[in-house]
């Protein structure tokens, strides 16, 4: 007995010396019982593997309004699959559709081999939907599809903690959704794009900043042995998966249990912001503590839990004047799709009527300032105007969303997009677009915001914040 003791005495001192020495570096622990953060890295921050640095600040807003577009479709047709669209207008805007805004990097897997014990992915945050998934490096079968990516498929065998969900056995297993004795996912997407594999359980890694990580066992994902994509990052290879925060079983905020108690919260930075624009996904007891913060319902219809976060939208708001806009455009009801927060799209895509009484009002509202010109850039926002000086978001309006319960206000660095020209000029956009369907609040319009959504209660808490500092 003696002997076995010393043993365990000398392997745990061994085991204080290895960790200390590495956590001079990085520090790992296991996921805290109450909360978690994870890191978010906007998809144009030098930080992100989308980034191009010879991109001119022009072309990346071009391609996230073609990306926004491209959402607001995407969930237009998960509600009404049915409906027509132009195929030549579709197919550009498809190719966008997946592309989330924001994107957290996680580690997948335990590996004995290479300074780390897991694999890092970089996976896009997506409120519309409940899957975690990837592909594992079983996509390589005869018979089976990889898209292009650059970081290393998924060794799932390798992998010490992976383990396949028992057909039968397991809550998160679809029904009737199996092969063989284990249990399957099919995620499609409206250009008949398609990832399928299997369920499984695995230990994740979740990074809140660069030195410091926490370690979350038994995490249910996809891991996708067959996929045909088609979308833009697909082809570039630099995307990974889907990180699923929706209303569903299979999301993370579920799967995280008394961890998040049903709650998750962000604030995001301006894009103009120098800093950069990464913010923190963060969980339970993580999310600050702001009184004061108003509620509105978040909504579900039919128990869809991959519909998104739906509100009720009343109005708009222009320098605090209300437009005469009546709240049953913005109301789900065919062929209108609703209203939707969705960090996951850039610009805030607007149902076509409502947009017309805006952009209306906003020409009578700039029609009584001088040294202004209107002008119409090729493929870009619909309603812009020339400035004969610059003047950075001085003397624009801020703009009012009007939620049951809560006003979302808008300041005018969420509202417009500034951009300076040669000869000491700028101009401006209304940095939202109109579409025929549903109705989308961006990334860009919630900057500088305070979200925590709480999926228990059902609400949604607002609340205005500098989110610069330690967001």
């Amino acid at each position: 007995m003696a002997s076995i003791i010393a043993v365990l005495t000398f392997s745990f001192i061994i085991a204080v010396l290895f960790f200390s020495f590495f956590s001079t570096t990085t520090t790992t622990t296991m996921a805290k019982p109450d909360g978690l953060t994870i890191n978010l890295t906007h998809r144009d921050s030098p930080d992100s593997p989308f980034y191009q640095p010879n991109l001119t600040t022009s072309q990346r807003t071009r391609k996230l309004i073609l990306q926004s577009e491209a959402r607001a479709l995407h969930h237009h047709l998960k509600q009404y699959p049915k409906q027509h669209f132009n195929s030549n207008a579709l197919r550009s805007k498809v190719d966008y559709q997946g592309d989330s805004v924001y994107m957290a990097q996680v580690g997948i897997g335990t590996f004995t081999s290479g300074p780390n014990s897991s694999i890092s992915y970089f996976l896009a945050m997506d409120s519309g939907s409940d899957l975690i998934w990837t592909q594992c490096d079983t996509c390589r079968s005869p018979g089976h599809h990889c898209f292009p990516q650059r970081q290393p498929l998924f060794p799932s065998l390798r992998s010490s903690s992976y383990r396949k969900l028992v057909c039968a056995r397991h809550p998160l297993c679809y029904p009737r959704r199996c092969i063989g004795n284990f249990c399957s996912y099919i995620s499609r997407y409206l250009d008949n794009s398609t990832s399928a594999g299997f369920l499984a359980s695995e230990t994740f890694t979740f990074y809140s900043d660069s030195s410091q990580k926490e370690v979350v066992p038994n995490i249910v994902f996809g891991c996708g042995f067959d996929q045909v994509l088609r979308v833009d990052f697909g082809q570039e290879g630099n995307f990974a998966g889907y990180l699923g925060l929706g209303w569903g079983p299979h999301s993370l905020v579920r799967q995280l249990g008394s961890r998040a108690s049903g709650r998750f919260s962000y604030c995001l930075q301006t894009m103009t912001n120098p800093r950069g624009q990464n913010t923190f996904l963060r969980f339970g007891s993580d999310i600050p503590n702001r009184p004061g913060l108003l509620s509105t319902d978040l909504e579900q219809y039919s128990g869809v839990f991959n519909d998104g976060y739906y509100v009720s939208l009343l109005g708009i708001s222009i320098a605090r004047s209300r437009l005469g806009i009546p709240p049953d455009y913005f109301a789900r009801r065919p062929p209108r799709g609703g209203t939707i927060m969705d960090s996951g799209c850039a610009f805030s895509a607007i149902v076509r009527p409502a947009y017309e009484i805006l952009e209306r009002e906003l020409v009578k509202y700039f029609s009584r300032l001088s040294g202004l010109t209107r002008i119409r850039p090729q493929r870009f926002f619909n309603l812009c105007y020339q400035r004969s000086r610059r003047q950075g978001f001085n003397n624009l309006p801020q703009l009012t969303f009007h939620l049951r319960g809560v006003d979302l206000v808008v300041q005018p660095q969420g509202a417009f997009y500034v951009k300076e020209t040669s000869g000491g000029k700028d101009y401006f956009c209304l940095a939202m677009i109109p579409f025929d369907g549903v109705t989308l609040i961006g990334s860009y319009q919630q900057t500088n915001q305070r979200f925590i959504y709480d999926l228990n209660a059902e609400k949604l808490f607002i609340g205005q914040e500098d989110c610069s500092r330690n967001a």
